[in-house]
């Protein structure tokens, strides 16, 4: 059933293609965009307990490593657009200072998006998926690499309506036969389509919605599992206020491969208050809640849920204990949080922000018993500064006060110990200039 879904989708796409291809080749007056971009981003870190806890004994880890990013865009308004950018991303040193092999150049980007009117578009092939304020699709640009999806991805915008639904189906490889998919080095499902559109019913308010289905294939017996996301947004703004309530509820099967499939029954909420005191100055409050599973439960059901392709970095704290590339035992998370943000002259920002971190499932210590929820508390700071047109720098100093708790949902040995001081400091510039070339016919 889900395949002649597919096939109806495809099938629908291409007959508006063919109905509109009269009204393009009609259009005689088209204007011809050639932008070129280029990008230079080194960072520098020293890491003393990024991700997850560093131990008494072990000494902090400090690198450079880089993007390096070549990107061009060609558009032909008002019907075509077309994208391509490739990058390599790299640590200073890796590379032998004689070259001997090829280095690792991936293709980022490489899409081309047919407008077959003003209200119907289609965008084919390599892509960024970044929706509301990325809380579970998002472009992931704090990391070098980024993250990007095969997809397709029909449009539609119309006064107050937008609206997109996106397809995907995955293969290593070009097959003869079967269509066996294993997401250990590829994207990290099989199949996926998603509906998601947003409606602004004025200036001051709007909300969004999201219907996503992910298909999973295990790499032990091949067998299939699902997993859908629903939920959305509303967003409000008067004047110098502005307030953001999101809901994601995750039903279907749990699709990791190192435990056994369960059944999911998960959520999450956010609510966030902004409010600008004067240009230079405004703050942010909220809290987050995702529910997670209890430690050591033997429940036939999963209530962790999933943030999925987040950007997850923007809204759990700088250091990025949770839900990026340390896991915390699937306990889930609430993060209560105050942001100060400043902008003294017009090329000067900064922001410091407060996070308290708590779990949502039961946390057990070594004994088997019941311990604390609270898991610690993190300062982050960060500034930037624009040196001239296309050149800034951004840099940064975080530091994680953990409470015991966090030993246990990060699985450290009851003989080792966290060291009292858990930090991490950056420095960042980003060379991005681009040229434009256009032309009227």
């Amino acid at each position: 059933m889900k395949r002649n879904n597919r096939i109806l989708l495809i099938s629908a796409c291409f007959s508006i293609f063919v109905l509109s291809a009269t009204t393009l080749i009609a259009q005689d007056k088209t204007t011809e965009e050639l932008k070129l971009s280029i990008q230079l981003r080194p960072r520098a870190e020293i890491r003393n307990g990024l991700f997850t806890p560093i131990l008494k004994g072990q000494k902090p880890g400090a690198f450079i490593s880089q993007r390096s990013r070549l990107g061009l865009t060609y558009s032909k308004t008002p019907y075509l657009k077309m994208g391509l950018s490739t990058q390599v991303v790299s640590t200073w040193g890796n590379d032998a200072q004689v070259q001997t092999t090829a280095n690792d150049i991936s293709l980022y980007e490489a899409w081309a998006q047919l407008f077959f009117s003003k209200e119907w578009n289609l965008k084919l092939g390599r892509q960024i998926l970044s929706y509301d304020d990325e809380r579970i699709l998002g472009a992931l640009d704090w990391n070098n690499a980024g993250r990007k999806h095969d997809a397709a991805l029909l449009g539609f915008e119309k006064n107050k309506l937008k609206a997109n639904a996106g397809f995907a189906f995955n293969q290593n490889s070009e097959k003869t036969t079967g269509t066996y998919y294993d997401n250990q080095v590829s994207q990290p499902y099989k199949s996926m389509e998603f509906l998601w559109l947003r409606y602004d019913i004025n200036p001051s308010l709007a909300f969004s919605l999201l219907g996503l289905n992910l298909g999973f294939q295990d790499r032990i017996d091949s067998s299939r599992s699902n997993l859908q996301t629903l939920g959305g947004n509303v967003f409000l703004k008067k004047n110098k206020f502005a307030a953001t309530g999101t809901y994601y509820y995750q039903t279907g099967i749990n699709h990791s491969n190192n435990t056994i499939l369960k059944s999911t029954n998960a959520w999450m909420a956010a609510l966030k208050f902004d409010y600008n005191f004067n240009p230079s100055f405004s703050t942010s409050i909220g809290s987050d809640y995702l529910s997670g599973n209890n430690m050591h439960s033997t429940s036939t059901q999963n209530t962790y849920f999933n943030p999925l392709y987040a950007t997850g970095h923007k809204f759990y704290g700088s250091m990025d204990y949770f839900y990026v590339s340390s896991p915390h035992n699937n306990t889930g998370l609430w993060d209560s949080y105050i942001n100060l943000n400043f902008k003294p002259t017009e090329k000067f920002t900064g922001q410091i922000a407060f996070h308290h971190f708590g779990s949502t499932g039961e946390v057990v210590d070594y004994s088997g018993e019941n311990a604390p929820k609270s898991l610690g508390n993190e300062a982050d700071l960060s500034l930037g500064y624009t040196i001239m047109n296309n050149v800034k720098i951004t840099g940064g100093y975080s530091q994680m006060f953990t409470d015991k708790s966090m030993k246990y949902v990060k699985n450290i040995p009851p003989v080792s110990e966290m060291k009292s001081v858990q930090n991490w400091v950056w420095v960042s510039i980003n060379i991005n200039p681009q040229i434009i070339l256009k032309s009227n016919q």
